[in-house]
């Protein structure tokens, strides 16, 4: 009985093995689907594409899948700490997806792997697949869809990735990387520039822009393996309908940063004599950057998002100034008041400016606080 059980589990092991190998008719391919409209699509994403028709098997295996039932799920995301996961589907489902739901292009390029290759390949993504290592923590910059199947390639083709010949991938930072992706007059991207930390100012290296899909399909164009280009064909799958021309947003964030500014600088100088108006003004906007401010520090300092630590914006958006405004603009002459609104005033300013080298928008963020201080801080002294 104990040989028929380890002939059976032998023949078991064969078929299973053989099930997950991979034909010489099989091929590889690098498929890189265009940014959409939508947030969580502005950058892009891409995936390996395994096709074998010996077996029938066509999947395009993706990374930087989640699950929205996950316990605790906007906790977890907000602290970074969210599970994503491996994922595969048939490749005609996502090719319908993407084209017949979300107009995106799809690009594939098919690799020059040998068969032994990519079968590596194959088995990588299988054994990424098993339920102990599919989950992992997902890092925008560092850990995502893109740099995964970067890592995959280089394993299985040393040296593919020609890194110091890649010019047009040198020489900007991960938020300059990303600012290419968002719009200018967008909350969104405001918003997502007043959460980044200096990791995100941090110039990215040829390989660390390769966290976006479109610059990993660039340094996969340019590869090369013993001497071979490693991309043997290239094909559109899907050429998307151009969308209609976004219009400039009059309730955005620069136009409606502007006008508070404006406002608050009209109401500074001219209703300089109403206290009681000017200090209702000053409780409603430091309450507002006030929990703006504690948001931004929880996320530096309380979260496994690195790329948010060491935020400059939280000189500016100080949290503790909102529940002292109702005593440093009632009390403005104060001698304790008086100082602390000028210290107050000049490292808004300054660490405006600083912020402002790495994202414009930052000081226009900002100028709203400024504004209130340096009246609070030069006028109302007098």
């Amino acid at each position: 009985m104990k040989y028929v059980f380890i002939l059976l589990f032998s023949c078991f092991s064969f078929i299973s093995f053989s099930q997950n190998k991979l034909s010489a008719q099989s091929r590889v391919s690098l498929v890189t689907i265009a940014p959409g409209t939508e947030l969580y699509s502005f950058f892009g994403h891409t995936l390996i594409r395994v096709y074998d028709p010996d077996t029938g098997l066509d999947r395009a295996y993706s990374y930087g899948t989640f699950d929205f039932q996950t316990e605790n799920f906007y906790w977890k995301f907000l602290k970074g700490t969210l599970p994503y996961s491996l994922s595969y589907n048939q490749m005609s489902d996502v090719l319908n997806y993407y084209a017949q739901y979300e107009n995106r292009t799809l690009r594939e390029q098919v690799l020059a792997l040998n068969e032994q290759q990519r079968n590596q390949v194959f088995q990588l993504l299988e054994t990424n697949y098993l339920p102990e290592n599919r989950y992992y923590q997902y890092k925008f910059f560092y850990d995502n869809c893109a740099t995964r199947i970067r890592d995959i390639f280089e394993k299985t083709a040393p040296g593919v990735y020609p890194w110091e010949k890649l010019q047009q991938l040198k020489g900007l930072s991960y938020r300059d990387w990303m600012n290419r992706y968002l719009p200018e007059n967008s909350w969104v991207t405001f918003g997502m520039n007043l959460a980044l930390g200096f990791p995100s100012d941090v110039k990215a290296s040829a390989s660390q822009a390769c966290y976006l899909p479109d610059n990993l399909e660039i340094a996969t164009a340019q590869g090369t393996f013993q001497n071979k280009k490693i991309v043997e064909a290239s094909l559109t799958l899907f050429e998307a309908q151009p969308n209609s021309p976004v219009g400039f947003d009059p309730l955005g964030p620069v136009p409606v940063l502007m006008v508070i500014s404006g406002l608050l600088l009209l109401l500074s100088t001219r209703f300089s004599h109403e206290k009681a108006l000017l200090y209702g003004l000053d409780i409603a906007l430091f309450f507002i950057y006030g929990l703006l401010g504690m948001l931004i520090f929880f996320l530096a300092t309380a979260t496994d998002h690195e790329v948010m630590a060491y935020n400059i914006s939280c000189l500016f958006l100080w949290p503790i100034n909102f529940p002292l405004v109702f005593w440093f603009a009632k009390n403005p002459n104060q001698s304790l008041w008086k100082k602390y609104i000028r210290i107050a005033f000049w490292v808004a300013i300054i660490a405006a400016l600083i912020a402002a080298y790495f994202y414009w928008g930052l000081f226009l963020i900002a100028l709203p606080l400024i504004i209130r201080f340096f009246f609070l801080s030069q006028f109302y002294s007098k």
